[in-house]
């Protein structure tokens, strides 16, 4: 994954005091832009019948970071209200795992005046903001995380839910990149999970109602995958499986990088996957946990164009697209950074390459920043969602027809449909037809618009029927009405828990709805493809039995409560799996990732033969499950590859397997377009294996 935790607050000031990286930003050419542009004409739909869960409060974070000489800043609480921002994580990234809360001292970091933890809570509270604080794994005990939450929770009172256990340990060497300092003799996520059930014990001994976070990586993000020396299971399969059900919540980081602007704006597309995936790891391993434990994004942005009118438009589109999947918070990288190493010039505007939302008035490059808090571009996109909805708030389903086009929804409390309408074209307008589904419009609808590079949310009267955003834009409609009977409609089911999988079925059992208006009479069960729902089964208990599976294949299913006038909930969230090879697979088969780099990895694979007969020859076959996953070179067996479909026969000295556990090995070097998950299905001589 692209590594954004050790920014400086200031970039010169930092690289000289610890020899650190000043941030970094590809340079950029000026986006294209059409000599004659044509509006074009796009339609929306939305459903505000259909909901996809209520806003959570601390939705929208924002970090901040010890060595920021202007974190509490006086200005700095009406800026981050004014925003919407409603979290604010301390104290910093990598400087988590250095840093001593109770001396405001990081070891070996740079400490900036007035940025200790009590001072940080006056900001905070100041703001309006909820706070997430990460404590100290690298070199760190349980004892000191113990005493912060003493200090917080019950000393001064502060309510601190979230607190996570280190920041990105994975990046401590264990898998040969280091930049995390971890200072325990052995960096394996064994010893991480079972330091953090330490962690967690020590700090719910002294607030039992705290959630205390688990550090994962992110599906599809190095080192996602990747199985260390002596392991057998990846970091987050390590980590899960043992903290089992005393799953809280998880944290993940998410910069896509990318290497054009056009390909950033597209990166928010892969979130409902990452969370798919998450969601199945910690079903596999939380048990009645997994339908409680949180998922939180406590870092990201948009890695490339950070400080012009693209910022915004991704800050936009991926704080509502990881919400309207469920996570329940996400904090953007950071308050302050610097200026970077390659100052560009995006359509016509600077990219500074400071990953900060406001300047410090760093120098670099030839270039000076402007004054100290002028607010970058990503600011202004997440002022935009101050416009779309507050906490409590139902998100609602919406789509498009142009891909150019992003959509998200909102219904509020008073009744009232906002959409955000997000235009990724840099040089075309979209003259946009409103169709509503659910919800009835009254009155004259409010049109807020960020334009290209400006520096302020403009205002306007506007249409229920028709809206158009202007190229590269942002625009929040607000429209005044109704989209209920005034009937409370039962509370969405508990998320669903998979038991007894195997080959054949499975059972799902999930937490009882909450009555509404009326008494739940039904469940209805659902599979999710893609944008297809397919009702499986419909029961008055809270457990079915799946049948009809398919070995290798993955699953989604949630639950609808429906109750005795026919008035439905929510859906539940998701459950994800994939279903295993029979427990009696006459073969085993054992695929690592033993490397990654850009565009490409190597993978080991070991064949176990578990027949009582010897095989004389062999052929292995599996299917990629992304596209852009491909076999470049392969050795100790002949690889073949038609479309995702990989073929590999025995080289003429390992055709024979011994009966009864014999194996042999064989491994290559792939290809991938940025994402590279682990085939789910080998089968040996057509006879699928068990994946060992």
């Amino acid at each position: 994954m692209l590594h954004r935790s050790m920014r400086a607050g200031h970039a010169l000031v930092l690289a000289t005091a610890l020899g650190l990286a000043a941030a970094t930003s590809a340079a950029h050419a000026a986006v294209a832009v059409a000599a004659t542009p044509q509006d074009v004409s796009s339609s929306v739909t939305v459903d505000a019948a259909d909901g996809l869960g209520a806003i959570p409060s601390g939705a929208i974070g924002l970090n901040t970071a010890v060595y920021d000489q202007y974190m509490n800043d006086s200005t700095i609480p009406a800026l981050v209200k004014a925003a919407g921002i409603d979290a604010m994580r301390y104290p910093g990234g990598s400087y988590s795992d250095i840093y001593d809360w109770q001396t405001n001292v990081a070891t070996g970091g740079f400490d900036a005046p007035d940025t200790d933890f009590d001072q940080f809570m006056a900001t905070d509270e100041a703001a309006g903001a909820s706070p997430i604080v990460t404590v100290n794994y690298g070199t760190g005990t349980p004892a000191l995380a113990a005493a912060w939450v003493q200090d917080a929770n019950v000393t001064h009172d502060y309510g601190v839910t979230y607190w996570e256990v280190g920041n990105e340990v994975y990046g401590n060497g264990f898998y040969g990149s280091q930049w995390e300092t971890d200072s325990h003799s052995s960096k394996s996520p064994d010893t991480y999970a079972a330091d953090f059930l330490q962690f967690r014990s020590a700090m719910k001994a002294v607030d039992p109602n705290i959630k205390v976070c688990a550090v994962l990586t992110t599906p599809g993000f190095w080192p996602d995958g990747v199985v260390g020396s002596g392991d057998t299971l990846d970091w987050n399969h390590t980590v899960l499986s043992a903290i089992g059900s005393d799953l809280d919540c998880v944290i993940v980081h998410y910069y896509p990088g990318g290497s054009s602007t056009a390909g950033m704006l597209t990166d928010p597309t892969d979130i409902a996957g990452i969370v798919s995936t998450l969601h199945s790891e910690i079903g596999e391993y939380a048990g009645s946990a997994a339908s409680t434990a949180k998922i939180i994004v406590t870092e990201t942005d948009s890695s490339i164009d950070m400080d012009t009118q693209p910022g915004a438009l991704f800050a936009a589109d991926m704080y509502m697209t990881w919400l309207e999947n469920g996570v329940v918070n996400v904090d953007w990288w950071d308050e302050h950074n610097g200026i970077g190493t390659a100052v560009s010039t995006v359509d016509g505007a600077t990219d500074f390459g400071d990953e900060g939302i406001f300047s410090n008035a760093s120098t670099g490059s030839g270039s000076t920043e402007p004054a100290v808090e002028t607010p970058f571009a990503p600011y202004y996109g997440i002022e935009m969602l101050s416009k779309l909805g507050s906490p409590g708030d139902e998100l609602v389903t919406s789509s498009t027809n142009n891909s150019l086009l992003k959509v998200h929804a909102v219904l509020r409390a008073d009744g009232g449909l906002d959409l955000l309408l997000d235009n990724e074209d840099p040089a075309n307008a979209d003259d946009i037809s409103l169709n509503l589904s659910g919800f009835t419009a009254s009155g004259t609808p409010t049109v807020f618009t960020l334009g290209n590079d400006a520096t302020s949310i403009t205002s306007a009267s506007g249409s229920a029927s028709s809206v158009t955003v202007p190229a590269y834009s942002l625009v929040v409609v607000q429209i005044p009405g109704s989209g209920g009977t005034g009937v409370t409609n039962p509370g969405a089911p508990g998320q669903p828990v998979v038991s007894g999988l195997t080959s054949t079925g499975a059972t799902l059992t999930w937490p009882a709805s909450t009555a509404g208006s009326y008494p739940v009479a039904d469940y209805k069960v659902y599979q999710e493809s893609g944008s297809t729902s397919t009702l499986v089964d419909t029961t008055s208990a809270t457990t079915v039995n799946l049948s009809g599976l398919t070995i290798g294949d993955t699953y989604t299913y949630n639950v609808i409560a429906v109750d005795t006038q026919g008035n439905q909930s929510l859906p539940s969230p998701p459950v994800t799996f994939t279903v295993p090879a029979p427990a009696n697979a006459p073969c085993a088969v054992h695929y690592a990732v033993s490397s990654t780099w850009p565009g490409g990895f190597g993978a080991a694979i070991t064949i176990t033969n578990s027949a009582a007969t010897a095989t004389s020859s062999w052929t292995l076959t599996w299917a990629w499950p992304a596209q852009g996953e491909a076999v470049s070179d392969g050795w100790d067996g002949t690889f073949t590859q038609s479309g995702l479909d990989v073929t590999v026969t025995n080289a003429s000295w390992n055709g024979v397997i011994a009966a009864n556990g014999g194996s042999t090995s064989i491994g290559f070097n792939g290809t991938d377009t940025g994402q590279a998950p682990s085939p789910t299905v080998f089968a040996l001589n057509g006879t699928v294996c068990d994946n060992d």
